[in-house]
């Protein structure tokens, strides 16, 4: 009787167990199952573009094409204006017609110049920065001229602005800034006078400049209508510099020396006396210098 109550206890505890055991299977086997969906959803979203129709290579190309060309033509639209002046051409005789400059400024000498445009102003920062898309420094005056600018650099916004507005600008030939400084040619030493008593109604230079930069069209132009060809910034032209160069110049429309270290600067600047700032006078700069009372202006 003993054994039989052991045989049928042994029996309960095993058939506890198997039942136990089998709930056990059935719940990881339910678990397994139900972690399948979970991660194949994961593996799904990992692989899932983020477009049901994503963009090829040749699409997002067009695209890209797209936006700058309309960001090149906003640029165009909103572009600050430039003035350019009309020189009409003729003969003149180059060089220090007063006997009284420098060495380079002689032998005078005839040349004669085609029709051309030269700009009423200045390049200023504004219109370099809506043309490159960038400026030196931050707290730069859109309305001042440009100036710490290299004759490397100025090139190098010209030819951005002719691809801009399909122009043909150029910097001014060394002869054609004299020319027009002198309202065509006449024997006129400071652009807009003759008398060194009025160099500041025309102009900026170290009588009256307090060593700083001023806005463009604050005095009087000259009689062809441009502004700041005395003082303000030195003017970077196309020429090469050469002392000697007007001893053996082209006379036609002359492009100055084919080789040399320096290009050509006009003008004078806020730093400069009444000497340096004749429409006649000449001084050279590295192309690549970049001097803080140096800029430029258009021609075409």
């Amino acid at each position: 009787m003993k054994k039989l109550f052991l045989l049928l206890l042994t029996l309960v505890v095993s058939l506890s167990f198997m039942l136990t055991s089998g709930a056990a299977i059935a719940t990881d086997k339910k678990t397994d199952s139900e972690k399948k969906p979970a991660a194949e959803s994961k593996r799904k979203a990992r692989h899932t573009p983020l477009s049901d129709h994503p963009l090829t290579q040749e699409e997002r190309r067009k695209l890209n094409a797209e936006a700058r060309k309309k960001a090149w033509e906003d640029r165009k639209k909103n572009m600050p204006p430039i003035k350019m002046i009309y020189v009409k051409g003729g003969c003149f005789q180059m060089g220090d017609f007063t006997g009284k400059g420098d060495d380079d400024e002689v032998p005078v000498h005839e040349v004669c110049l085609t029709d051309y445009y030269i700009g009423e102003i200045e390049v200023t920062n504004s219109l370099w920065e809506h043309v490159m898309g960038w400026s030196f420094a931050e707290d730069l005056d859109p309305k001042m001229p440009l100036s710490n600018i290299s004759w490397s650099w100025a090139n190098t916004f010209i030819a951005n602005l002719n691809k801009l507005v399909d122009g043909f600008y150029r910097l001014p030939t060394e002869a054609e800034w004299e020319y027009a400084a002198r309202e065509r040619g006449k024997n006129i030493q400071w652009a807009g006078t003759n008398n060194d008593e009025y160099i500041g109604d025309y102009g900026w230079f170290s009588y009256n400049s307090d060593g700083k930069v001023h806005y463009g069209k604050q005095k009087k132009p000259n009689a062809l209508g441009i502004y700041d060809m005395t003082g303000n910034v030195w003017e970077w032209v196309e020429d090469n510099f050469d002392f000697d160069y007007y001893k053996e110049g082209d006379q036609d429309d002359p492009y100055g020396p084919d080789f040399s270290n320096w290009r050509t600067v006009r003008g004078g600047s806020i730093y400069e006396g009444p000497h340096k700032v004749r429409t006649t006078y000449r001084y050279g700069q590295e192309p690549n210098l970049r001097n803080k009372v140096t800029g430029f202006r258009l021609a075409e």
